[in-house]
């Protein structure tokens, strides 16, 4: 009787105190997935076949006998149209540019690194000769992710893959003197001076590792007089005719 009258008392105790048991620690927070996960990884899937051709067709011609000296990004010179896309598009973009520019052959010429670049976005990206409402053919965005571009399109994606790289690179407006429209390029830095990208008029003159192709890269400012003109920007300062 003694022992169940304990029992009893303890058990009352126990109900006026609460139930002093631990209670278990609530599970923390877990950190907050990425809401864009899903782009970042179809960027990355989208940039691997561009990214494997342009590494392949690279190695079978590399200008590993020029040098590896630039000057590196100008701030002044980045694109500025990221504040017109999405939240989606801006993630995609980065992680395009990200995965395109850690596959580039880090111990090549500042020419081959330049010539990569512009390989993947010629891969990526068709003229687009319909008319839009959007002005997505203008953006990197619009080049790498839905694979159209306008001449300002493959201008400004250079620049802000350049950008990514570290890479001088610098856009130029001029126009096309064969008809008189707006044209856009890029002046780029080598060991040796600067030099203008073409890489619409490239990436109409043929594929990628072609003679046609290297038409229009790197070329001085007395080769893009002959079809170019009324441009702000520049001079192209050196004299190496590596598209001959």
């Amino acid at each position: 009787m003694f022992l169940l009258a304990a029992a009893l008392l303890l058990s009352a105790c126990s109900a006026a105190l609460g139930d002093v048991t631990p209670a278990a620690p609530e599970a923390s927070p877990s950190a907050s997935a990425d809401p864009w996960a899903e782009e970042r990884e179809r960027a990355r899937e989208d940039m691997a076949g561009p990214v494997s051709e342009a590494l392949r067709v690279l190695a079978a011609s590399p200008r590993d006998d020029l040098g590896t000296e630039t000057a590196p990004f100008d701030p002044d010179d980045a694109w500025d149209g990221a504040e017109g896309l999405t939240e989606g598009q801006r993630a995609y973009l980065e992680a395009a540019a990200d995965y395109i520019v850690e596959n580039m052959p880090s111990e090549a010429s500042a020419y081959d690194k330049y010539r990569y670049l512009a390989y993947v976005l010629c891969l990526c990206a068709s003229y687009d000769y319909e008319v839009r409402e959007d002005n997505l053919s203008e953006t990197p965005y619009g080049a790498l992710a839905e694979g159209r571009a306008v001449c300002f399109g493959y201008v400004y994606t250079m620049q802000y893959l350049c950008e990514r790289a570290d890479l001088y690179c610098e856009a130029i407006e001029g126009v096309a003197t064969w008809n008189g429209e707006d044209h856009g390029w890029n002046l780029a830095m080598l060991p040796e001076g600067s030099y203008y990208m073409d890489i619409t008029w490239c990436d109409q003159y043929g594929r990628i590792g072609s003679r046609g192709w290297a038409e229009m890269f790197m070329v001085t400012e007395a080769r893009m007089e002959l079809d170019h003109g009324d441009w702000t920007g520049g001079p192209a300062t050196g004299e190496e005719e590596y598209w001959q």
